[in-house]
């Protein structure tokens, strides 16, 4: 679709990452979680591409586009 525009991620932002698919033993189920994370951006390298660290601030291996990222929303205020 021509006129879809892809996510986009700031930089120190938070997000969550998609879950992968495959899963040959089919032991997941139904109720499984389909995003883990949060994550933060350390840098886009092209429009669209995005390196993730860890909440301790160790840097993930793989490179994702924003389709498998989501902006992770979290409520500050306390009872």
């Amino acid at each position: 679709n021509y006129k879809l525009r892809p996510r986009q991620i700031k930089a120190d932002s938070l997000v969550l990452k998609k879950t992968e698919n495959s899963d040959p033993t089919r032991s997941r189920g139904k109720l499984a979680p389909n995003w883990k994370g949060p994550y933060q951006v350390e840098s886009t390298t092209q429009l669209g591409t995005y390196t993730l660290a860890t909440m301790e601030g160790n840097s993930c291996r793989e490179r994702g586009t924003s389709r498998t990222y989501k902006n992770f929303m979290y409520n500050m205020t306390c009872n």
